[in-house]
């Protein structure tokens, strides 16, 4: 089925169209006015989507509508997680070694990702909500914040654009990061400029994944390179910050 689902998405046309039934439900001639191809392409290009899963036809009234799959699109989706997540997987076991071509590769891509890697006793569901839902009940904000001993709260905007917010005793905001996106139980991509303004932030992606007896997470950190000279320093700091941070993420849990 993936096969099929990655051959049908590799024409131009045809992910075009993908894209449009993702938005809404759509007839054939509502796609052909948008399109630069005529109705009867149309017709066959969904007859292709339909086939491997990510597109079908249901009758209303007297029209024949087009929808997302929802099966074929889960099926996609989940492959497309589990390569993500083996992917990171083995991009922290690589950066975690301390053989000459990791330090070459390092040196070639630029400043090196910061990467941390957690076995947790929880579903993915549970490390996720802790880690975003539950952040203000775990997050250092004393030393670890903008307001320091002044900081009250932090908390996540659960939505992609939702913001992560510092709150400090005289209710005045501090924002530390925007998200990039938002997969409950499976992983959160946010940017993380606290204290700076946003054109120097760096990104930060935690995935959350299945293995016996729990759940891995791993954190990667990037983009350093927009803190300009002092990136390896800020970059090193940051390296022991986390190991700090995810303590008190993990003792948390145990709690």
């Amino acid at each position: 089925m993936i096969d099929a689902q990655l051959e049908a998405l590799a024409v131009d046309t045809r992910r075009d169209i993908y894209t449009m039934l993702l938005e809404r439900p759509r007839s054939v001639q509502e796609m052909a006015d948008e399109l630069p191809v005529s109705r009867p392409a149309v017709s066959q290009h969904l007859k292709v989507l339909v086939e491997a899963g990510l597109a079908k036809a249901t009758t209303v009234a007297t029209r024949r509508v087009y929808s997302v799959d929802p099966v074929g699109a889960a099926e996609f989706r989940a492959w497309a997680d589990r390569l993500w997540s083996d992917a990171i997987g083995r991009f922290a076991d690589f950066v975690t070694t301390d053989d000459k071509e990791s330090e070459m590769l390092a040196e070639e891509v630029g400043i090196e990702p910061v990467v941390k890697s957690l076995r947790l006793k929880l579903t993915p569901d549970e490390a996720f909500r802790r880690f975003t839902e539950e952040i203000h009940t775990w997050w250092p904000l004393d030393t670890h914040s903008v307001g320091e001993d002044q900081a009250v709260s932090v908390r996540f905007e659960s939505h992609v654009g939702g913001r992560i917010v510092e709150t400090t005793a005289d209710g005045v905001e501090h924002e530390w990061g925007r998200v990039i996106s938002w997969e409950k139980g499976r992983g959160i991509e946010f940017s993380w400029y606290p204290g700076l303004p946003p054109d120097q932030r760096t990104t930060v992606d935690v995935r959350f994944r299945e293995v016996s007896g729990g759940t891995e997470m791993i954190l990667l950190h990037t983009g350093w390179e927009a803190r300009g000279e002092t990136a390896p320093e800020i970059r090193d700091n940051y390296n022991t910050g986390w190991d700090y941070v995810l303590e008190k993420y993990t003792t948390s849990i145990l709690g």
